[in-house]
């Protein structure tokens, strides 16, 4: 029956687009995580998320707001919260936000235990918004005209405004790197560069660019990806501006001005509502998430195992080199508890190498280390490699899987673990860590 089965772990997920909190009745301080299922022992019909929520210097936050299909929590004291849903089949959009730090969005197929969540601190610079002014960070410079920011009520703001901008590495964005373009296409998304900018008066009310006032940005290719990938500058592969919708979790390809240099993008905010597939009204949302990015129409899946790995080997932290447009491999850590036997990469570049490894938390037995490493499809030369705290391999990441988003069973639902072990699964690449 569909309630016996366990949707497990999506990874290459990562966010939302205000910083304020959600509030409303559903509010709470998170409670404590009930003894019972603290080793992953949840109900099978039920779906179970606790974690914390921290900054990149790893201080825990208090009082942010987790959301999870619409369901709200604040974190404790120690940054932790606890939420338990009816088991759903199509999944979990998870929402972590807080004021002064950039949003976060995931996709998650499965309940999770034990997540970590990291907010990117956002820069917040106060302006007079009644004289032109230039707003700028190592990642993107955001120019914004006089007298173009306004409040709910479509007025003009005036005093002091407050402006946050947080950028996202190339592997963190919000969301699970689904869009819509705007032929009304589901496609797969590359970063070239993402970053959050929102305003909000000295009260906190939040502002945004007034109806068709534009302010235009300079969002610079991140470190991570070196480069602008040549195909964007020569028109070989087909990149665009995306600005993230919340309420769907899905990108939108907006008309924004798009235009890529060797070291970055220009482009234009436009105040108004945002655009959706077939509106031709010329505004983008303005303020908000935004991403530049290289559409994929066809991209690849990999089902990465763990089998055998004793309880005290856990969390197992999870390494991956994703190879982008450029040749230039990206990096990504997450880690894994013994609730998820396999994980899904999806949204990946397809027929090209990549590389999967996992390492042993601190403290974790000598005896974790006994582990072997395969592939579908082979090895390239000289992996995979064992170290002393885990081991890693390269391999092909294999051919299209024929969709987009989380990989389908033939029925049209998720892949769960049935799916996996009966090879019943669409992706076309696999990685087996198994313990001896």
């Amino acid at each position: 029956m569909a309630t016996m089965k366990r949707w497990w772990l999506a990874m290459l997920a990562p966010v939302m687009l205000s910083l304020g909190c959600l509030g409303g009745p559903d509010t709470q301080t998170s409670e404590p995580v009930p003894a019972e299922l603290r080793e992953g022992e949840a109900a099978l019909a039920t779906a179970v998320f606790t974690g914390t929520v921290k900054d990149v210097q790893g201080k825990v936050l208090p009082g942010a707001t987790v959301s999870i299909n619409g369901i709200n929590r604040t974190t404790d004291s120690a940054g932790k919260y606890f939420v338990s849903l009816t088991a759903v089949p199509a999944g979990y959009v998870l929402n972590v936000n807080k004021a002064g730090y950039g949003p976060v969005t995931q996709f998650l197929a499965a309940g999770k235990l034990n997540a970590v969540h990291v907010l990117p601190t956002a820069t917040v610079r106060p302006i007079n918004p009644a004289v032109n002014n230039v707003i700028e960070t190592a990642d993107v410079q955001i120019s914004i005209p006089a007298n173009s920011l306004v409040n709910a009520s479509g007025q003009t703001v005036t005093g002091t405004v407050n402006v946050s901008v947080a950028a996202y590495a190339p592997l963190s964005m919000p969301g699970d790197f689904t869009a819509v373009n705007n032929a009304g296409r589901t496609v797969a998304l590359e970063s070239i560069g993402a970053f959050f900018v929102g305003a909000t008066t000295s009260e906190g009310a939040a502002v945004n660019l007034g109806q068709n006032k534009t302010a235009q940005v300079f969002l610079r290719v991140p470190a991570q990806v070196k480069t602008m990938p040549p195909c964007v500058l020569t028109g070989a592969c087909r990149a665009a501006m995306w600005r993230f919708d919340n309420a769907t979790n899905r990108w939108v390809e907006q008309n924004a001005n798009f235009n890529p240099t060797s070291s970055g993008t220009n482009f234009t905010l436009i105040g108004g509502p945002a655009s959706r597939p077939g509106n031709l009204v010329p505004t983008n949302g303005g303020l908000g998430t935004w991403n530049a990015d290289i559409e994929k129409t066809a991209p690849a899946c990999t089902v990465v195992q763990f089998v055998g790995f004793d309880q005290t080997c856990y969390d197992l932290i999870v390494n991956l080199q994703l190879m982008n447009a450029a040749g230039t491999y990206i990096s990504k850590t997450d880690t894994v508890g013994s609730d998820a036997l396999f994980i899904a990469l999806y949204n990946t570049r397809a027929n090209v190498e990549q590389e999967v490894g996992i390492s042993f938390p601190a403290g974790a037995p000598a005896s974790c280390n006994n582990f072997t490493i395969t592939s579908t499809p082979a090895p390239v030369g000289g992996y995979p490699v064992y170290t002393p705290s885990g081991g890693f391999t390269r391999f092909d990441s294999g051919a299209p899987w024929g969709g987009v988003g989380f990989p389908k069973d033939p029925m049209g639902n998720n892949i769960d673990l049935d799916d996996v072990l009966n090879f019943n699964d669409p992706c076309n690449s696999r990685v087996v860590f198994e313990h001896n």
